[in-house]
């Protein structure tokens, strides 16, 4: 899986950027909430372009096309009227590259079911599922693979904190289970989930720096700290619910140094969000019971409804009890929240340059993005596509942080 020359690619960069920026909408709050946290419109169509990408790269996994597939994606980006018209524009373009890959018009019945196939072969029978974590984790991971582990460090500074909010009755600020003797691995067949998590793990850290529902008791604070890793504004946003709380200084003191703590031993400062794709037949997850009746649906159904019958989310939450060698592993660093906010935003007509050199320096020696990672983190949920409806909905259950 060659997947570090598109993740790096500068066109995807700015596409993302421009997502995540866009000014007509970014002060538009998502009708979807996560968690109970009111996402933004513009995050959220983030995690629907990302999901596109991740689905594209197993999909296609062809360099060839890159630059099609950025040209196409950024006029999308750049002409959706909402998040159901931009689920239906991803999931048209995916269809008209694997048509364009298989040589195959989508006129006739044979070949709709043709491309359907390839489709379905490519995503469930030989596809992944994704487990998410800080990039703290992946050298450690390269010799162990993924463990599920307690760190009695990290439970006893969690323990602290929880029983200093419980106090005040602010009942179970970190809703990770601290007391359990054992703890699973969470898993996800979402590759828009597994990107969400990537960038707000470990759980219990952006629960208790800005993303736990007692911050919506604060008037002002920055709700993006965390997902930009900055440590100052997420040590202020604490404070402040700290403040709030009314604890003594000592309460105080002895939740900011846990706090400290955990922040300096995860390295969140520098880190990355790391995506394990771990393959659907090691999880026993790679069949769909009705693929034949969705295939012979092709002359009733559109074809982009039917191909999000195939990809959406059927196993928002796995839990895996064993462990997972490295070598049945590969992990990807993804693009933080703080890279693609950041990112230099690079005028249309730089765009078109850049894609016109990109379509003339096609390389394919590139080497695998291939490492290996692990963490005992958070549970993962899925992105489900209720086609019939037209209805883009999350359903998230927290298990763990």
């Amino acid at each position: 899986m060659n997947f570090k020359s598109l993740l790096n690619n500068e066109q995807l960069l700015t596409i993302l950027h421009n997502v995540l920026t866009n000014e007509s909408t970014i002060n538009k709050v998502s009708n979807v909430s996560i968690n109970g946290e009111d996402y933004s419109y513009n995050q959220y169509s983030l995690l629907i372009v990302m999901d596109l990408v991740i689905k594209y790269q197993i999909i296609i996994s062809d360099e060839t096309y890159h630059s099609d597939f950025l040209s196409k994606l950024n006029n999308i980006i750049t002409n959706y009227q909402s998040h159901q018209d931009l689920i239906i524009k991803c999931n048209s373009l995916l269809l008209e590259l694997t048509s364009k890959k298989l040589n195959l018009k989508m006129t006739s019945r044979e070949n709709k079911q043709l491309i359907l196939k390839h489709i379905y072969n490519r995503y469930i029978i030989n596809g992944y599922c994704f487990h998410s974590f800080p990039s703290v984790f992946k050298k450690d991971v390269e010799e162990n693979g993924l463990i599920s582990k307690i760190d009695k460090k990290e439970v006893y500074d969690l323990k602290k904190i929880n029983y200093i909010f419980d106090h005040h009755n602010y009942k179970n600020l970190i809703s990770k289970n601290l007391n359990s003797k054992s703890t699973p691995l969470y898993i996800t067949d979402s590759p828009a989930m597994a990107y969400y998590y990537a960038f707000r793990s470990p759980e219990y850290m952006a629960e208790l720096t800005s993303l736990s529902k007692y911050y919506n008791y604060i008037e002002d604070y920055d709700k993006s700290a965390y997902y930009l890793k900055d440590y100052q504004k997420c040590k202020s946003n604490l404070v402040s619910l700290c403040k709030h709380v009314n604890m003594t200084t000592k309460e105080e003191n002895t939740v900011l140094k846990s706090f400290d703590r955990r922040w300096s031993s995860l390295k969140l400062s520098d880190s990355a969000p790391c995506i394990a794709f771990i393959k659907r037949s090691d999880l026993a997850k790679n069949s769909l019971p009705n693929i034949n009746e969705i295939i012979e649906m092709v002359d009733e159904v559109e074809l982009p409804i039917l191909l999000s019958k195939i990809t959406d989310s059927k196993y928002p939450v796995i839990r895996r009890y064993s462990d997972i060698d490295p070598l049945d592993l590969t992990v990807i660093t993804m693009p933080s929240y703080k890279e693609i906010k950041n990112y230099h935003k690079k005028s249309k007509e730089e765009l078109v340059d850049n894609i016109e050199i990109v379509e003339k320096r096609r390389r394919f020696n590139l080497r695998n993005a291939y490492s290996y990672g692990n963490a005992s983190v958070l549970a993962l949920s899925g992105l489900l596509f209720i086609s019939l409806g037209l209805t883009l909905s999350i359903i998230l259950k927290v298990l763990g942080g």
